[in-house]
C-alpha cells in the first residue's frame, strides 16, 4: 500500500513537471483541473494536489506511528484538523506579508500602514503557535508517548521529502523547457 502511495505521489511531481513545461512552452495556459492537451500530462490544481499529498502523509503517518484501528478515527479527524490549521495560517501570513509587500512599493512607503501590518503579523503569529499548540495536544491525546515522539520524527522527514521533490519537479520542468514543446510527452 505505501508503495503504491509513494508511486502516485512520484506520479503526481511527474505530471506536474510535464504540465509545467508544457505550460511555459504555451501562449496560453492549459485548462484546469486535470485536462490538458491530448496526449499531455495532466494538469492539476494546487487543491488537488494539496489532497494527494494529505493522503500520502496520512498513509505514511498510519504506517511510521504503527496507528490502530481503534486510533485510526481519531487520529485522521485530528490529523486533518492540524494540517487544515498549519494551511489557514500560512494562508492568513502570506496575506499579511502580501500587504506588507504592498506597502513597502509605495513611494514613499506607507509607514502607518506598515506599523499596523507589523502588529497584525505579530497578532497572527501568536494566536498561529497557540492554535498549532491546541492541534498537536489534540492529536498527541490519540497516541502514545512513543507515536508521539515518532510522529515529530515523521513530520520532519515528510517536510525533507517535500523539498526534495519539489527541488525535482522544479529541475524537470525547467529541462523540459529547456528542451522545447516537442520534447515534451
Amino acid at each position: 500500500m505505501i508503495r503504491k502511495t509513494t508511486c502516485g505521489v512520484l506520479f503526481v511531481v511527474a505530471a506536474l513537471c510535464g504540465s509545467a513545461g508544457a505550460a511555459s512552452a504555451q501562449t496560453e495556459p492549459p485548462p484546469r483541473g486535470g485536462r490538458g492537451a491530448p496526449g499531455a500530462a495532466p494538469t492539476l490544481t494546487p487543491a488537488e494536489l494539496e489532497r494527494w499529498f494529505d493522503s500520502y502523509v496520512l498513509i505514511q503517518a498510519q504506517d511510521a506511528l504503527k496507528i490502530t484501528d481503534a486510533q485510526f478515527p481519531r487520529f485522521l479527524q485530528r490529523l486533518k484538523a492540524l494540517q487544515a490549521t498549519r494551511r489557514q495560517n500560512a494562508a492568513a501570513r502570506r496575506q499579511v506579508l502580501g500587504t506588507m509587500g504592498r506597502l513597502l512599493k509605495a513611494a514613499p512607503a506607507d509607514e502607518a500602514g506598515l506599523r499596523d501590518q507589523m502588529k497584525a503579523l505579530r497578532d497572527l503569529d501568536a494566536r498561529t503557535a497557540d492554535e498549532m499548540r491546541k492541534a498537536y495536544d489534540a492529536l498527541d491525546e490519540t497516541l502514545d508517548p512513543v507515536q508521539q515522539a515518532r510522529f515529530r520524527l515523521f513530520e520532519q522527514m515528510v517536510e525533507r521529502r517535500q523539498i526534495e521533490l519539489l527541488m525535482k519537479a522544479r529541475d524537470r520542468a525547467g529541462e523540459a523547457g529547456r528542451r522545447g514543446p516537442t520534447a515534451i510527452r
